[in-house]
């Protein structure tokens, strides 16, 4: 009996006149909303997530950022009498023992990193190391090279402390959408900076000197509002915990080792020519323009979307793996393509450490130092196995890209899933700005004749969350929470979740005085 009647309102609806279905009739104050009313909706969504980010935060962790891309992803970016020895593999090493040494003793790095003093010797610390390379050419060869050696280690130490101090400030400030738009907002920075460099633009000298002051001016920046910066309580972590933890990094260190591979194998290094010129503009418009969605996804906590674009990144990325024999020397579309697929990937995975650390309680310096050392060590593989494949010559690449491309497949289908993205994400709090969320829904709710189960059920789905988790949490049979689906649909006229989140964006809470 309850499939018929089930059936016949179906029919009911799918016969319903055209009027019907264009305008769906919400009761609030007597006003009729239709679709065409909704759609400015999801544009108007950014302008509070705009207006809730730490744009001081974001610009300094933005120069942060692009002073790591022009001192370690760019091989002697300033180039004068002759060329220096590339010298990433020391950065690189540096920076992952001492992010080593601050996870072991993260109490006492997390009270170093509170103090002016220790947060302004790490930022001269990176600025002279970022000023000695180039000061190197005017002194004789011998004390030139240690110079350069030392400018390395220099670099590598802001690299490890610089980054830990910004995810840091991220995590106990809540600010995970300010987080992902810094990540933007230093490819803006980092594609004009490079084609003066590329163009000779700009003078060496001047160059440097702007290269040693960013790191100097992001430290200022991560001061202005560290007064709001609230204490955090972490937990300790469990077994489960250091699980899912180990996974995280094993699946970062597979992918960014075929990321750095692929790149080393097509650029012979991370070339200054890609950082500029007309494709990489193309991509940089092609990478902001998927951002835009990815942030509203990471904003409204949607598990599904962000499973597709999780996969998106991988299926882009095993492709350019799989083609590396066809695509080889220097084929800057090929870059491209890898360059973009790394740009989802890493911001998804940036965000998922903050994830883990807050939905966790976990201390973000364990968590972010975690995936800083699996990071730094897949660019030191990818480093050896480009200087392996010029060793074994052209008849190892084609083994060499099977092998990435498995190591790909097992970190995105067995390690580190899409499944583990969406749980984590489920998990977090809402955002600050969306604190009348509920509000919306229990005003929807109260217009058209919603239980108060339906409503808990309403919430919970508005999140991204499947009807599996939600029997769970609910402690009932997914059928129940299916029906209760059904019924939402039907009293929101309705059918679609997507559908149902537009209705409660567009409801306007009543304002109390």
């Amino acid at each position: 009996m309850t499939r018929r009647k089930t059936k016949a309102v179906q029919t009911r609806e799918n016969t319903a006149p055209s009027s019907a279905k264009s305008c769906r009739t919400r009761r609030t104050h007597g006003n009729t909303t239709c679709p065409e009313e909704l759609k400015p909706v999801r544009i108007n969504r950014l302008l509070p997530i705009l207006g809730s980010v730490n744009w001081f935060f974001i610009l300094g962790f933005a120069l942060c950022q692009t002073w790591s891309i022009l001192c370690v992803a760019i091989p002697d970016p300033f180039s004068y009498e002759a060329a220096s020895p590339d010298l990433r593999w020391l950065s690189l090493t540096t920076a992952i023992i001492f992010t080593g040494i601050a996870v072991i003793r993260h109490t006492l790095t997390a009270k170093l990193l509170k103090k002016n003093s220790a947060l302004y010797a790490i930022g001269i610390t990176a600025a002279a190391g970022s000023l000695l390379g180039p000061l190197s050419a005017l002194f004789p060869p011998t004390l030139s090279l240690l110079l350069i050696y030392a400018s390395a280690i220099m670099v590598g130490i802001g690299f490890s402390l610089l980054f830990l101090a910004w995810y840091t400030a991220f995590c106990n400030t809540r600010d995970m959408n300010g987080l992902a738009i810094s990540i933007a907002v230093c490819a803006l920075l980092t594609y004009p900076l490079a084609n003066m460099l590329e163009l000779g633009l700009m003078n060496h000298w001047i160059a440097a000197a702007l290269a040693s002051a960013l790191p100097i001016f992001s430290v200022i920046l991560l001061r202005i509002k560290s007064a709001d910066v609230p204490h955090q309580s972490p937990h300790l972590i469990d077994a489960r915990k250091k699980l899912l933890i180990f996974r995280y990094c094993l699946c970062l260190f597979l992918v960014i080792t075929a990321i750095e591979t692929v790149r080393n194998l097509l650029l012979n290094g991370a070339a200054l020519s890609f950082y500029s010129g007309g494709i990489n503009l193309g991509m940089l418009i092609f990478k902001l323009v998927c951002f835009v969605p990815l942030l509203l996804v990471f904003d409204s906590r949607n598990a599904r979307d962000l499973s597709f674009v999780y996969r998106a990144a991988f299926l882009l990325l095993l492709g350019v793996v799989l083609c590396i024999p066809y695509i080889i020397e220097g084929n800057l579309v090929s870059h491209g393509l890898l360059d973009v697929s790394a740009f989802l990937f890493e911001l998804i995975m940036m965000i998922a450490a903050y994830e883990i650390s807050i939905a966790f309680s976990l201390d973000p310096l364990v968590v972010m130092g975690g995936a800083r050392i699996a990071w730094g060590c897949g660019v030191l593989a990818g480093i050896g196995l480009n200087a392996l494949c010029a060793f074994g010559g052209s008849e190892s690449i084609p083994l060499l890209s099977v092998v990435l491309g498995l190591a790909t497949a097992s970190a995105f289908t067995f390690v580190f899933t899409d499944r583990n993205c969406t749980d984590i994400l489920a998990t977090l709090p809402a955002p600050p700005h969306t604190s009348q969320f509920k509000t919306r829904c229990e005003q929807l709710a109260a217009n058209s004749k919603i239980s108060e189960r339906e409503l808990e059920v309403m919430l919970l789905i508005a999140k991204g969350r499947s009807a599996t988790r939600v029997a769970n949490d609910l402690t009932v049979s997914t059928a129940t929470v299916n029906s209760h689906i059904h019924h939402i649909y039907q009293k929101l006229n309705v059918h679609s979740r997507q559908e149902m989140i537009d209705l409660i964006d567009a409801e306007k809470p009543i304002e109390t005085h």
